[in-house]
Order: C-alpha cells, then structure tokens, then sequence
C-alpha cells in the first residue's frame, strides 16, 4: 500500500489499515480507467474487501476521492515542511533549502504514481467538490512557499527579495505542469528528475536581481 494513504497507524482511524487499502484501491483504479469509469465494485475488488465494506467506510465514490486527496496531501505537505525545518536546522545555503523541500515534494509524489495520477489528473474530473479541495490545496502549498519564501527575505536580505503571493501562485502553478506533463507520460516514478527545473522556478523568483 502506498504510504501516503496507509492509516494503518492512525489511532484517529477505526480499521484503518482496511481504510487505507480502500483509498489506496480507488487511486490504483483511476490510474487503469479514470474516475468516472471506475465503480464501488471496482474499488471493492481490487481493494479485497466487500461493496458493503466500502460503503461502511465511505457513502459514495466521491467521498472516497476526497479522503484519498486530502489524506495524501496532507502527509505530502508534513514532508514538505520536514525537509525544510532539517535543511534550516542544518544551515544549508538558502538555494538548498529551497531545493530540499520541493525534492521532498517531487520525491514523495514519485514514490506513490497511483496517487500522484489521482492528485494531478483525476482530481479535477471529479466534481465541483474536488475541484474546490484542490484549490484549497494549491492555497495551503502556496502559503508554505511563501512563508519559506518570507523567511529566506529576512535572513538573507542581500540575496532573497520579498514576492507577492499572486507570483508564488503563478511559480507553483508552473511546477504544476511541469509535474502533470510527467505524470500524463506515465513516467511519475521520475518526477524527482524534474527537481532542478522546478526548484530554478522558485529561485529565480525570488533571488535579488542586478
């Protein structure tokens, strides 16, 4: 099971190793046939569980994507923000940090192609719902970078200028398609590869120029 869905260790979550495997089961089967192709039975079969075991866990499909999204994101954005309090506490260069914590993004979404598709594609197919989880998503990546971003500015004043949140949001919304275009090749195990352009975005919008 991919580790951005396991609740196996979630006290929060009753039967969450089963809860999981359901979330895990709806991101393998969109990656094979799409959202709106892809049934309760589909889900229930290729999880190993019964169609009213989904239903215990879930009310319908949509609701399942929305966990999937939500939980997955959720311990992406904890990656992210690991890496840069390890890259700050080990007193990289400022360039550095900035790379280690969109590695830690590219990375974990690399580890998990199932739901790196559901993340980046089958999302917004899914409904206004979804649609709307995944603005609040992008805000939620946007405000770390821009607080990562804000602290660069104060602690390196000669090297980092302060930006507005509407250029943050255009840099994430290119590294955005640079990770889809991946992703839509099939080719999400690689996506680290893409760290360097990605983390070049964000460099050079906010390093001091002339």
């Amino acid at each position: 099971m991919d580790k951005l869905v396991d609740l196996s260790d979630d006290p929060a979550v009753d039967d969450g190793h089963r809860r999981g495997r359901i979330l895990w089961a709806l991101a393998t089967c969109m990656a094979e046939k799409g959202y709106q192709a892809t049934t309760i039975a589909d889900i229930a079969r290729e999880g190993r569980v019964s169609k009213t075991i989904v239903y215990a866990h879930f009310q319908d499909k949509e609701q399942c994507l929305l966990e999937l999204y939500t939980r997955a994101n959720d311990k992406v954005l904890e990656t992210v923000r690991r890496a840069q309090d390890e890259a700050r506490a080990a007193g990289l260069p400022w360039r550095d940090r900035l790379r280690a914590g969109i590695g830690a993004y590219l990375e974990a979404l690399a580890a998990g192609p199932a739901v790196a598709w559901a993340a980046l594609v089958e999302v917004q197919a899914a409904g206004p719902r979804a649609r709307a989880l995944r603005r609040t998503v992008i805000d939620r990546y946007v405000d770390l970078i821009c607080d990562v971003a804000s602290s660069l500015a104060r602690e390196h004043p000669a090297d980092v200028r302060p930006v507005g949140r509407e250029l943050v949001l255009a840099a994430v919304g290119g590294m955005n398609e640079l990770m889809l275009a991946r992703v839509e090749r099939g080719e999400a195990t690689r996506l680290p590869e893409d760290v360097p352009v990605a983390a070049d975005i964000l460099i050079g919008l906010i390093e001091q120029r002339g």
